[in-house]
């Protein structure tokens, strides 16, 4: 490999980026839900993590707050 492609290829070893945990994405979503953000990232992380019911339940939603989002159909 020549010097130009094998900086290339080593340039973002040391850059570790972020780190997604699941707990904190429920976290995230269940916030942006309670604050009536309904955003096109929300949906996508929902369907990126395959969020369910029960785990918004677990983590602290209410029945009525997550009836008022099936309205919205997610």
């Amino acid at each position: 490999m020549g010097k130009s492609k094998k900086r290339i290829f080593n340039k973002n070893i040391n850059t570790k980026g972020t780190t997604l945990k699941r707990n904190d994405i429920i976290k995230r979503v269940i916030s942006d839900l309670k604050n009536n953000k309904l955003s096109a990232e929300t949906k996508n992380l929902i369907s990126l993590f395959g969020i369910e019911t029960e785990e918004l339940l677990e983590a602290g939603m209410s029945i009525e707050e997550l009836n008022i989002i099936n309205s919205y159909s997610i």
